[in-house]
């Protein structure tokens, strides 16, 4: 079984928000966002957008192989770039792909994000809505595994700190400079080289949580576990990913 494990990350559509929320009221899209960001976070205690307003910017995808061995990195459709084109690549490489598909909150927030953007581009992805699709069924691992949904019991709790505290508690560096809440503020000053390689980031570093809750399960033994974390730690070196050294821990994560 092979294995593909993908983050993306997002903007924010201003113009339709502006259209569905404050249609007629004269604001600018800007206008809108700022006004919209300050209610979520009066209403909610987080600016956080709804997933319906989030278009992908940026995809990242590792493969690995039945040995769990990562074996590539690589941010999609970097040639001719445009986000549709994205979101096409996308789709097509899932379709095809016959292995297991692995997320950090993927069922609520990539998948969802993903599956909106189908819709707005108008790209077929039949294998994936099926009605017998295992990617949409929560309770198996068989398609897509959800490290948040499964590390959470399935939402009994809320693990407090998130992806990056779970990497930080595996001894991996986390989240370095950049996370997602500052996406927007990369985007909107044309910095979408970094935002690619923090997304490239985050696959790395969501592969070996993977590979650490598969020793867990049972799915590897210790031998295997660390045979497939020694063979894929030079991704934690690789400047592509991570930028310079100070970006990583000292002992580039060797610890994993």
């Amino acid at each position: 079984m092979a294995f593909a494990i993908f983050d993306i990350e997002t903007r924010i559509d201003k113009h339709l928000l502006n259209q569905v929320w404050y249609d007629g009221q004269g604001l600018s899209d800007e206008q809108a966002f700022d006004r919209h960001r300050d209610e979520l976070q009066r209403r909610r205690g987080s600016d956080f957008f709804p997933p319906s307003l989030h278009v992908p910017i940026s995809i990242a995808v590792g493969f690995a192989g039945d040995d769990h061995v990562l074996r590539s990195v690589e941010s999609l459709s970097l040639s001719d770039y445009t986000e549709e084109k994205l979101v096409r690549e996308f789709w097509t490489r899932a379709e095809k792909f016959a292995g297991t598909l692995i997320t950090f909150n993927g069922r609520r927030f990539d998948f969802p994000v993903l599956e909106l953007a189908a819709l707005r581009y108008g790209i077929g992805a039949p294998a994936h809505f099926a009605d017998a699709s295992l990617a949409r069924y929560r309770y198996s691992s068989e398609r897509h595994i959800d490290l948040y949904d499964y590390l959470s019991n399935h939402g009994a709790i809320a693990i407090a700190g998130g992806i990056n505290l779970l990497l930080k508690m595996i001894g991996l560096p986390g989240k370095q400079g950049i996370d997602g809440s500052k996406v927007q503020e990369y985007f909107e000053a044309g910095r979408l080289d970094e935002i690619h390689r923090y997304c490239r980031s985050d696959v790395v570093q969501t592969y070996f949580l993977f590979v650490r809750a598969e020793l867990m399960r049972g799915r590897l033994d210790e031998d295997a576990y660390r045979f497939a974390s020694q063979a894929s730690a030079h991704f934690l070196l690789d400047e592509t990913v991570f930028g310079s050294p100070q970006n990583r821990n000292q002992d580039g994560g060797s610890n994993v």
